[in-house]
C-alpha cells in the first residue's frame, strides 16, 4: 500500500511510478532503437506516507496549514491527520521531497493528544535509536536527509483503528517574480480531504493577491502590521499549486535574531536595479563538454525543456564543436557532434534516444577538453565515491527535476567560474539568460561590525542577492561589489542593527526573526557539497541549530525515561523529569570496552580449545542421534513461546523426530531441498566448481520462472538487455528482479550492462542501507570489491551501530587487497561492545581478521590487537550466512557426510563441526567450521524462522559465504547470493564436495 499525501491514494502512486520508470527507454546507438515515451515532469512531487504492510490504504482525514511571511522569508507548517484502518500495528514512513530553498525546521507528532516537539541528534545515532526502541513497541518518530533536498519521517506506532497526527515544518526564502514576491503552496492530494484549512499572515504593505491556482477564494482581511488570509474547505478534491504574490520591497530589510548568546541576521537586498541587471553577451566558445545524466532518475527529468535551453544555446552559438558524454554508473566515451549554424539535429537525436538506466557516479566524470561544460543532471550522486568532479573548465550546471541536490549542483559550477540553473523555478527566457550572457557577480567588499558573512550565491536572482552573518557590534553594514562587464561597477551597502537599536525606517514592517536559522542553513549548504570533507562541522551545526542534514536528524522519544536512558537532550516540558532520571541511572551496568576485551579472550580460548581437539572421522553412535533430537525438542519449544512476538511470519514446525531418524540413516543427505519459486542464486545459471586439491564447492543451479526470467533466458544475448528494459516498468520496486537480470547478463558474457543493471538498487530508495548492503555483496560476487568498498562505506556511514557494517567493509577491503585497512575496520567489529541481539558476531569476524593477517604478502600493522586475540585457526570447510533483514531468524544448516546436521539446536557435530550463536534478531552472521573434513559431500541450505518487522519486505535477501582451506594460502571461497519469501521456507545453497586425501 502506498498513500501519498499531498497526496495520492496506492493507485495513483503505482501509475505514477510506471509512467516515470517507462520514460524514455530507448535504446542506445549499439542497440536497436526504440520509441521514447513522452513525458511532463510535474511541478511539484507529491508527499508520500509509505506502508507496504497495509492491507487497506491509510487514510489522510485532514489537512491544516500554517503560513507566516515576513522580509523574504515564509515559514510553513503542515499539520497531517492519518488514519489506520487496518486491524495491526504499522510503521509510516512519510517521504517529502523539498524544491531548493526549502528546509525543514522542525516536526511534531501527538502523544496522549499533545504534540512533542523533535530535538536534533546524529543522523546514524537516531536511526539506531529508532530501530531500538520500535523493537520494544514503543513510540518514536524519526526525520531525517537522504541524498539532495529529500527528507524522510518515520512514524511508528499508527495504531489500529486510531489516528496520528504529524506536524512539518518547514522554511524558505521566497522567490521573486516580475517584480513582487511569490509564495506557492504545493496542494497535490490526488483524494478527497475531509478537512482543509489554510491560514497565512503576510507583514507586507499591500494586500497580496491569488494569481493562479487552487484556492482563488481565499479571504484576505487587514491586520495591523499587514495582511491574514484564510480558507477552509470540507470533502474537497484539491489539485496543483497555489501561488500568490505580494510586493517586495525596494530596501534591503535585515532580519535579526539572539540566539545562543549570538546575534545573527539574514537579508535579501534587491542589486538589480543598481546596473539594470542582466548581464551582457559572452563570447562564443568553439568546443563545449556536454555531460549528460543518463542514471535511471534522468528518465524523471523533464527532457522538453532541457532542450528548448540547449536549442536556445545553440542559437546563440552557432557553430560549436560538442563532446557528448553520457554517464550512468560509469561514464561512456566522448561521442563528437559538430553543430553549424545552430544545427544540432544529429546530437538530439542521440539524447531523444537515450538510455535512462543505473545509478549515478559523479566522481569517475572525466575532464573533456573544451572551453566550458554543461551539466544536465538532479546531482543526485550515489554511487563510486563522493565529491565534486574536476572537470577542468567553467561549468554550467542544469536541474529541471523536482528531487534533486541542488547544493551539490551549485557547488559544481559556482566554484569553477560558472553557473547554476534551476529550469524549476526559472522561466525559459530568464532560464537563457542565465546560460548565454556574462552575469553580474556579488561579491563581499568589505563589513563593519559583523563576522562568518556567507551570500547564499555569487549571483542574483530575479535582481536580489541573499546573505546571513553575525553581529560583533550593535550596527554594522556589508558593503557589496556588483561587477558586469562593461558596466560601472556598483556597491551596495546593508545595513544591520541589533534588536531594540532602532534603526528600521518608521512605518517598515519588522520581519519575523528566523535569521539564525537561515545563517546555519546558508553555511550547511556550502559544507554538504563536500560533505565527507566537512562531516563533522555539519553534525555540530545540525545539533547547534536543530537543523535536518545529512550529519543530523530530528526524533521524537516516548518518555522522559528514553531521553535519559539513551543520552538525548529532551524537549522543555520534558526537562525536568529527565534530569531526576538521569540522575539516578547507574554507571555499574554499563559494559566497558576493558570487560568486553575480556569476554572476547575467554570465547576465543574456548574456541581455540574445540579447534585444538581431534573429532572422530567414523559414523556417528545412535547416542549422538539421540542428543541431537532432545536438542531440536527444546530448542522447538523455546521457539514455541516465543512465536507470538513475531508478527508477520510464524515458525514453520520443525519436521517430526521419526522423520529426523529416517532421515538420519539414510545413504543421503538428511534433509531434501525445499525449493521456491522466490528463492535462488544470484550467481551463474549453472553449476560452479573451484578446486582447492580435492575439495570442492559446488554452487546449486537455479533459475527463477517469472515470465520475464523465462524471456530473458531463451533470448539471444545481444537481446537481453533489450527485453530487460521492456520488462522494466513491470518491476521497478523489486530488488529481485534486477539482481536476476544481472544474473543473467553475466551468464552471457555481458558483464558492463549487469553492473549498470545492478546499479539501480542505489537508485531504488536513498540511502536504505539494507538495499545498498546487497549491492555490496552483490558486486564482490560479481569480482568488483573496489565499487564494493564505496558502497560499504556508505552503509557504514548510515548504521556505525551495526558491527556488520564494519565487518562487510573490512571484507570489501581485503578482497581489494587493502590489507591495512581490512584489518582496521575488522579490529573494530572485534574490540567494540554491541548491543546484544549481536551474538559473538567478534568471534566470527576475528577468524576473519587473523586469516588476513595470516595470508598478507606484506604483514599489517597490528598493534592495536590485543596479542591473546592473535592465532590463526585454519579450517578445511567455512560456510557463513548473512541477510539483508532486521528483525529477522534466518538459519545455517549443513549436513554433514554422516547425515547429522549441524544447526541453532545441535551447534558440535559428531565429526567436529561447529556452529556459532544463533542470530534470532537480524543481519546475521551465522557460521559453520570444520577443521578436519571426512571425505563426501556437505549439504548447505538457509532456512526462514519468522520476521519482527513492520515494515514487511517482499522478500528477504541473503548471501553466503563458502570457504575451503579457509585461513591458508591455498583457500579458494565463493559466494552466493540468495532470496526467501517467508516464515517456514528453506533453501538449498550448494555443497562441500571433499575427496579421499583431501
Amino acid at each position: 500500500m502506498k498513500l501519498a499525501t499531498p497526496f495520492r491514494n496506492a493507485r495513483t502512486l503505482c501509475a505514477l511510478a510506471m509512467l516515470a520508470a517507462q520514460a524514455v527507454f530507448a535504446q542506445s546507438s549499439a542497440l536497436a532503437p526504440m520509441p521514447p515515451v513522452a513525458k511532463q515532469a510535474p511541478a511539484f512531487v507529491p508527499l508520500r506516507m509509505l506502508s507496504p504492510g497495509a492491507a487497506i490504504p491509510i487514510r489522510l482525514d485532514s489537512v491544516t496549514v500554517t503560513t507566516q511571511i515576513a522580509g523574504r522569508i515564509a515559514q510553513t507548517s503542515v499539520e497531517l491527520v492519518f488514519h489506520n484502518p487496518n486491524a495491526r500495528v504499522l510503521e509510516g514512513e512519510l517521504q517529502f521531497p523539498l524544491q531548493d530553498g526549502q528546509e525543514v525546521t522542525g516536526f511534531a507528532m501527538d502523544f496522549d493528544g499533545r504534540l512533542r516537539d523533535a530535538v536534533p541528534i546524529a543522523k546514524a545515532r537516531g536511526q539506531a535509536l529508532f530501530e531500538d526502541i520500535t523493537r520494544q513497541r514503543v513510540d518514536p518518530a524519526l526525520a531525517e536527509k537522504t541524498v539532495g533536498n529529500n527528507f524522510r519521517l518515520r512514524v511508528y506506532p499508527l495504531n489500529p483503528g486510531a489516528k496520528k497526527i504529524v506536524v512539518v515544518r518547514y522554511q524558505e526564502p521566497l522567490a521573486a517574480g516580475a517584480g513582487p514576491l511569490l509564495y506557492r503552496l504545493p496542494l497535490v492530494f490526488g483524494e478527497r480531504v475531509g478537512r482543509f484549512v489554510w491560514s497565512a499572515h503576510v507583514a507586507a504593505g499591500a494586500a497580496p493577491r491569488h494569481l493562479r491556482g487552487p484556492l482563488a477564494d481565499t479571504a484576505v482581511t487587514r491586520a495591523s502590521d499587514g495582511y491574514d488570509l484564510y480558507v477552509e474547505k470540507r470533502d474537497v478534491l484539491l489539485d496543483g499549486v497555489a501561488e500568490f504574490a505580494f510586493p517586495a520591497g525596494g530596501a534591503p530589510v535585515a532580519s535579526v535574531q539572539e540566539f545562543n548568546g549570538a546575534t545573527y541576521f539574514y537579508a535579501a537586498t534587491p542589486v538589480g536595479a543598481h546596473v539594470g541587471l542582466r548581464g551582457t553577451a559572452r563570447p562564443a566558445p568553439s568546443r563545449v563538454a556536454l555531460y549528460w545524466d543518463a542514471s535511471g532518475s534522468g528518465a524523471e527529468r523533464d527532457h522538453a525543456r532541457e532542450f528548448a535551453l540547449l536549442g536556445a544555446y545553440f542559437q546563440r552559438f552557432r557553430d560549436v564543436e560538442v563532446s557528448l558524454v553520457p554517464f550512468r554508473d560509469v561514464p561512456e566515451a566522448a561521442q563528437r557532434f559538430k553543430v553549424v549554424r545552430g544545427d544540432w539535429a544529429a546530437l538530439r537525436g542521440v539524447l531523444e534516444a537515450m538510455v535512462y538506466d543505473g545509478a549515478s557516479n559523479f566522481a569517475a566524470l572525466p575532464a573533456v577538453a573544451a572551453d566550458e561544460a554543461l551539466l544536465f543532471s538532479d546531482g543526485l550522486a550515489n554511487y563510486g565515491e563522493t565529491g565534486l568532479p574536476r572537470l577542468g573548465t567553467r561549468v554550467y550546471s542544469v536541474n529541471v527535476a523536482v528531487r534533486a541536490d541542488a547544493n551539490f549542483l551549485r557547488a559544481l559550477a559556482e566554484r569553477s567560474g560558472g553557473r547554476f540553473i534551476d529550469l524549476t523555478r526559472a522561466t525559459r527566457d530568464a532560464a537563457a539568460a542565465q546560460l548565454l550572457d556574462v552575469p553580474g557577480r556579488v561579491s563581499i567588499e568589505s563589513t563593519r561590525g559583523v563576522a562568518d558573512v556567507m551570500l547564499a550565491s555569487p549571483y542574483a536572482v530575479a535582481g536580489q542577492v541573499a546573505l546571513a552573518g553575525r553581529l560583533t557590534e550593535a550596527q554594522g553594514a556589508v558593503v557589496l561589489k556588483v561587477e558586469v562587464p562593461g558596466v560601472k561597477v556598483m556597491r551596495v551597502t546593508v545595513p544591520v542593527s541589533a534588536p531594540g537599536t532602532g534603526s528600521a525606517k518608521p512605518g517598515a514592517v519588522a520581519p519575523q526573526r528566523f535569521a539564525a536559522g537561515q545563517w546555519a542553513r546558508l553555511k550547511v549548504a556550502q559544507l554538504e557539497a563536500e560533505y565527507d570533507l566537512n562531516r563533522a562541522e555539519v553534525e555540530r551545526l545540525g545539533k547547534g541549530f536543530g537543523l535536518i542534514t545529512r550529519g543530523t536528524s530530528l526524533i521524537i522519544l516516548d518518555t522522559a525515561a528514553d531521553y535519559a536512558r539513551h543520552g538525548v537532550e529532551p524537549p522543555a516540558d520534558l526537562r525536568g523529569e529527565y534530569e531526576r532520571v538521569r540522575s539516578s541511572i547507574a554507571r555499574a551496568g554499563e559494559v566497558d570496552r576493558s570487560a568486553h576485551l575480556e569476554r572476547v579472550v575467554r570465547l576465543f580460548r574456548e574456541k581455540q580449545m574445540w579447534w585444538e581437539r581431534d573429532f572422530p572421522k567414523g559414523d556417528r553412535p545412535v547416542a549422538v542421534i539421540e542428543k541431537r533430537a532432545e536438542a531440536v525438542r527444546e530448542r522447538q519449544a523455546n521457539r514455541a513461546d516465543s512465536a507470538a512476538d513475531l508478527r508477520v511470519a510464524p515458525a514453520a514446525p520443525a519436521p517430526a523426530m521419526a522423520a529426523q531418524r529416517s532421515a538420519a540413516k539414510a545413504t543421503g543427505p538428511a534433509d531434501a531441498p525445499a525449493q521456491s519459486l522466490a528463492a535462488g542464486s544470484v550467481g551463474s545459471a549453472k553449476d560452479k566448481a573451484e578446486e582447492a586439491g580435492n575439495m570442492a564447492i559446488r554452487l546449486q543451479p537455479w533459475a527463477p520462472d517469472s515470465p520475464y526470467a523465462r524471456r530473458l533466458r531463451e533470448a539471444e544475448a545481444s537481446q537481453v538487455y533489450r527485453i530487460y528494459l521492456d520488462e522494466r516498468a513491470s518491476h521497478a520496486a523489486s530488488t529481485a528482479f534486477f539482481l536476476d537480470v544481472a544474473d543473467l547478463l553475466i551468464s552471457k558474457s555481458e558483464k558492463a550492462l549487469a553492473l549498470r543493471v545492478l546499479s539501480n538498487l542505489a537508485e531504488m530508495n536513498l540511502e536504505n542501507r539494507h538495499i545498498l548492503r546487497v549491492l555490496g555483496y552483490r558486486l564482490l560476487q560479481a569480482g568488483e570489491p573496489a565499487t564494493a568498498i564505496a558502497v560499504f562505506r556508505k552503509v557504514q556511514e548510515l548504521s556505525p551501530d551495526e558491527p556488520q557494517s564494519h565487518r562487510d567493509l573490512g571484507l570489501a577491503y581485503a578482497a581489494a587487497g587493502q590489507t591495512q585497512r581490512a584489518v582496521d575496520a575488522l579490529i573494530e567489529v572485534v574490540t567494540r561492545p554491541w548491543h546484544g541481539r549481536f551474538p559473538e558476531v567478534e568471534l566470527i569476524t576475528l577468524a576473519e581478521l587473523n586469516a588476513v593477517i595470516a595470508t598478507a604478502s606484506m604483514k599489517p600493522d597490528v598493534s592495536r590487537i590485543d596479542p591473546r586475540l592473535i592465532r590463526n585457526l585454519p579450517l578445511d570447510l567455512r560456510a557463513v550466512l548473512t541477510w539483508d533483514a532486521d528483525n529477522t531468524d534466518i538459519d545455517l544448516w549443513v549436513t554433514d557426510p554422516n547425515g547429522e546436521k549441524a544447526f541453532y539446536g545441535h551447534r558440535l557435530t559428531h565429526q567436529g563441526g561447529r556452529m556459532s550463536a544463533d542470530f534470532t534478531g537480524g543481519y546475521g552472521p551465522e557460521e559453520f567450521s570444520l577443521k578436519s573434513a571426512k571425505p563426501g559431500k556437505y549439504r548447505i541450505q538457509a532456512q526462514f524462522y519468522g520476521h519482527r518487522q513492520q515494515i514487511v519486505a517482499g522478500a528477504t535477501t541473503l548471501q553466503v559465504r563458502l570457504a575451503t582451506r579457509f585461513g591458508t594460502p591455498a583457500a579458494k571461497e565463493q559466494l552466493i547470493t540468495l532470496r526467501l519469501k517467508g516464515g517456514g521456507e528453506t533453501v538449498f545453497v550448494g555443497e562441500f564436495e571433499v575427496g579421499e586425501g583431501g
